[in-house]
C-alpha cells in the first residue's frame, strides 16, 4: 500500500491542486463577490502561467521529495528518526515545521530583491479572484498538496 500511494504521489497533489481551482472558480463564477473590471480571459493565462512551471518541474521530477525522504528513513537522518517521540505529537509536529518551513520561504521571497520581483506579481494583480494566488499556491502545492 505505502509504495503505491507513493508511486501515486503527484497524480494525487496535481489532482488536489486542479480539483480545489476547479471549484473555488466554479463557485467564484456562480456567487461573485463583486464585478471584475478586468475580465478573467486576459487575466486567468497571465496568472494560470506561473503554475506551468510548477507542472513541468513535477513531471520531470516527481519522486525526488519522496525518494530523499526515503533514504533518510533509510539512513537513519532526521529529528523525528532520532529521538523517541510518538506518532500523535510527530505528525503534527512535522507538518507543524513544514508550515513554518514554508511561511520562511514566503518571508524570503519578499525580503531578497532578486526572488521579490518574480513574486510580487501576485502581489500586484489589480482584481482579485482564485488566480491571484497562484504564485503563492504554486510555492506550496510544489511541497504539499
Amino acid at each position: 500500500m505505502p509504495s503505491t500511494a507513493i508511486a501515486a504521489e503527484p497524480i494525487i497533489r496535481l489532482g488536489c491542486f486542479l480539483g480545489i481551482l476547479v471549484l473555488m472558480a466554479l463557485w467564484e463564477a456562480l456567487t461573485p463577490r463583486r464585478p471584475q473590471s478586468i475580465r478573467r480571459r486576459l487575466r486567468w493565462p497571465n496568472n494560470l502561467g506561473l503554475v506551468l512551471n510548477t507542472f513541468a518541474v513535477r513531471l520531470l521530477f516527481p519522486l525526488v521529495g519522496v525518494g530523499m525522504a526515503l533514504l533518510a528513513q533509510t539512513k537513519g537522518w532526521g529529528l523525528l528518526h532520532n529521538v523517541p517521540v510518538p506518532a500523535w505529537l510527530a505528525i503534527p509536529g512535522a507538518v507543524l515545521v513544514l508550515d513554518l518551513t514554508i511561511y520562511g520561504q514566503h518571508v524570503v521571497f519578499h525580503a531578497v530583491p532578486f526572488l521579490w520581483r518574480l513574486h510580487r506579481m501576485h502581489h500586484a494583480d489589480l482584481e482579485f479572484d482564485v488566480t491571484t494566488d497562484c504564485a503563492s499556491i504554486r510555492q506550496r502545492w510544489s511541497s504539499r498538496c
